[in-house]
């Protein structure tokens, strides 16, 4: 993909600066190019190439741009090396895709339809206007289908800058919600529109004219949560164990609920966390005009948690920006710690530990596919450094050694109050349940959750909350798992005679838990294989978020 990014750059700019250089030596608007390098012959004509231009086409324009001060700072670049840039690509992905349409292969295009939307939803739109497959598995890596370039480009600036809220003649609604595309065929020299936050002059729009055929318009969508919503606020159809409609649907991920619901983060929007602003004024696009278009520059690194996805995909090294830009949000935007320790009296071997965990987020923590999870890993050591206790150690695979779930499929680890026993372990995650009432991690047969105890944020009232972003389990009856906070006590009973102690407390983060990858590398398939072989070079360990430390003395 940087390959082809990099000879698409190189070609463009060439044509580009011929674009430009005539409009600054003559003043008269940039001429239509017409050898196919600025207006690619489409794959099928007039339909997926004017509907859809390619990711690559904006990189000459919208990266390596710098303002007046010397910032610097790439629109394309930051969006490739995010979540959204490798959407279509992801491993992880694609092999829940496919082991989804094997426990239910009478739903199998309907999976695939739903999945695409989200995670390459320039190629799913393209199908939908060209009256093609929406099923894509069996496509995406042909690289004679029509679409191929499309399914490569994955959630591209086509998409997020193609939707819209304002009714037009021709526009496709996305999914269930009040946002559209607009997949009508344009009369032959009629702009496309694409939106934006900032509005922009004729001579700063005529590049980009010239160049794939689309206008700007300004939208306030792009700086509301509305543009997130289409896609993380996701339900889906539950099944039974017989592969039988449950009747229900399982918030899958509600993000955007989670966020708005009796939340205090619900006057911050989702892009003031995830796409911060980092050059207060600095032009749009690094071409020059007589009018640039000039604005707030938000970044479109697009920063989670989700580090990775970014290094089984970024093996080579193409993505080290995004997986540092990703870590380093994780350790210093998610969540911190707080330690208080004592041993109960002056002669007693118990050792008592408080840890308070606060959430810096502004929804459940940690969020989104029910395949996240954070736990608390616990030492005490003595003065030699000798492990006394330990809570929440993992091995070479990232499994829990202490997780019910992680030894046994069938089980799960509670939520809990007091830790007073040796196998226990803080997890902070969402287990679904099949129709059984047996935990599964197959997606389609989850028709509820057994578990939820992810933390909510502040403002949040647990006792106020819908079904679809409530607290299940025994963090319910839990009086120190309120907004943003949880505290976990722990009752260490040591050796007799044990003296003065260090206490080291780690937050880990995992974005696929153990049991869960372990369930989805168990299907036969060619998408399986490859997952497992990118785990066995990349293996699935969990991520620093943060760590503290005290000493108790007696």
């Amino acid at each position: 993909m940087k390959k082809l990014l990099t000879v698409a750059l190189c070609a463009f700019i060439l044509v580009l600066a011929g674009c430009v250089a005539t409009q600054q030596t003559t003043g008269e608007d940039p001429p239509v190019q017409q050898d196919g390098l600025q207006n690619p012959e489409p794959l099928i004509p007039g339909v997926t190439a004017e509907l859809f231009p390619l990711s690559s086409q904006c990189i000459a324009c919208h990266n390596n741009i710098v303002t007046d001060g010397g910032a610097h700072y790439s629109f394309v670049e930051d969006w490739f090396n995010s979540i959204h840039g490798q959407s279509s690509v992801d491993p992880i992905y694609l092999a829940m895709v496919r082991r989804e349409t094997l426990v239910l292969p009478s739903a199998a295009d309907e999976i695939q339809a739903t999945c695409a939307a989200c995670h390459l939803p320039v190629a799913d739109m393209a199908a939908i206007a060209l009256g093609l497959s929406q099923s894509f598995l069996d496509n995406s890596s042909k690289t004679d289908h029509v679409l191929y370039e499309q399914y490569r480009d994955g959630g591209s600036c086509m998409f997020c800058h193609q939707l819209t809220s304002v009714p037009t003649e021709g526009n496709t609604k996305f999914r269930t919600t009040s946002m559209s595309v607009n997949l009508h065929q344009s009369p032959a020299g009629e702009t496309r529109t694409l939106y934006g936050y900032h509005p922009s002059s004729v001579s700063a729009q005529q590049p980009m004219i010239n160049a794939i055929g689309y206008s700007t318009l300004p939208n306030f969508i792009e700086r509301t949560e509305l543009i997130c919503t289409v896609c993380h606020t996701l339900y889906t159809d539950a099944f039974t164990v017989d592969g039988k409609p449950a009747g229900t649907r399982l918030p899958e991920q509600v993000i955007s609920l989670e966020w708005m619901a009796w939340s205090d983060w619900s006057t911050h929007s989702c892009q003031s966390c995830h796409m911060p602003v980092n050059v207060p004024l600095g032009p749009l696009a690094s071409y020059k005009t007589e009018d640039p278009t000039q604005g707030r520059i938000a970044t479109h690194s697009f920063v989670g948690a989700n580090s990775y996805l970014l290094k089984l995909v970024g093996s080579d090294g193409s993505l080290d920006k995004g997986i540092a830009a990703t870590t380093e949000y994780l350790q210093s935007k998610t969540a911190t710690l707080a330690l208080k320790g004592s041993y109960s009296d002056a002669s007693s071997s118990l050792l008592e530990l408080d840890v308070l965990l606060t959430s810096l987020s502004g929804h459940k923590f940690p969020t989104g596919f029910p395949s996240r999870r954070a736990w608390l890993h616990v030492q005490v050591l003595d003065d030699s450094g000798a492990v006394l206790y330990e809570s929440g150690a993992y091995d070479s695979k990232g499994m829990i050694l202490d997780n019910n779930s992680d030894l046994d499929k069938s089980s799960f680890e509670p939520h809990y109050m007091v830790i007073d026993q040796p196998g226990q372990v803080q997890i902070y995650e969402a287990i679904m349940m099949d129709s059984n009432g047996n935990p599964t991690t197959n997606l389609l047969q989850g028709v509820d959750y057994l578990k939820d105890n992810r933390v909510i944020p502040t403002g949040f009232n647990k006792f106020n909350l819908r079904g679809d972003t409530a607290v299940v389990g025994e963090a319910m009856d839990d009086e120190d798992f309120i907004g943003a906070r949880d505290t976990t006590f722990y009752k260490i009973s040591l050796p007799a005679g044990t003296g003065n102690v260090t206490i080291k407390v780690e937050l880990l983060y995992q974005t696929v838990g153990y049991r869960f990858m372990e369930d989805l590398l168990s299907y036969p398939s060619a998408e399986q294989q490859a997952l497992a072989k990118l785990v066995e070079e990349t293996p699935n360990l969990p991520v620093l978020i943060t760590s503290q430390e005290i000493k108790v003395s007696r």
